[in-house]
């Protein structure tokens, strides 16, 4: 696991693709919009350099990525008592690097990285559909607080 360099960011965007594809089926939400590649590369630059944000990725040292991780510190200005927050965006991991444990790693890379920006708790979504993904997370001590609902208009 290594923070993402900018030589990574054409794989990784191939990498969130395949994610987003995954996802599309779910909701147009989720979907990339036509001709959004071209986004998506500047987005993953722009996350990249965010120093409240970090882009991980899990190379096999053969070229090919196995797969990436973005977390990041939400901050909420006001009279809570969080004031910031880690969520961890988006993690991915290649259909055939599943179940090796690269999904922890990354994981816990991401949680190292909030821990060192010293939030105190760690939000993941996970759509409703997704209930491989749920089972990583819970695994992995995250429990369901809140349930987000939503409403077509």
């Amino acid at each position: 696991m290594r923070a993402a360099a900018a030589r990574d960011l054409d794989r990784v965007a191939a990498l969130a693709s395949l994610l987003l594809a995954h996802h599309a089926g779910e909701g147009a939400r989720f979907a990339l919009a036509p001709g959004g590649a071209g986004e998506l590369a500047a987005l993953l630059a722009a996350l990249r350099k965010d120093p409240a944000r970090a882009l991980l990725v899990a190379d096999a040292g053969d070229a090919q990525l196995l797969g990436f991780a973005v977390a990041g510190v939400a901050r909420r200005p006001g009279p809570f008592r969080e004031r910031a927050r880690g969520e961890i965006e988006w993690l991915f991991v290649r259909d055939e690097a599943r179940r090796a444990g690269v999904g922890r790693a990354l994981a816990d890379a991401a949680l190292r990285f909030l821990s060192e920006q010293g939030v105190e708790r760690v939000e993941v979504q996970v759509a409703r559909a997704n209930a491989g993904g749920a089972a990583f997370w819970h695994a992995l001590g995250f429990t369901a607080t809140m349930d987000v609902l939503d409403r077509h208009l």
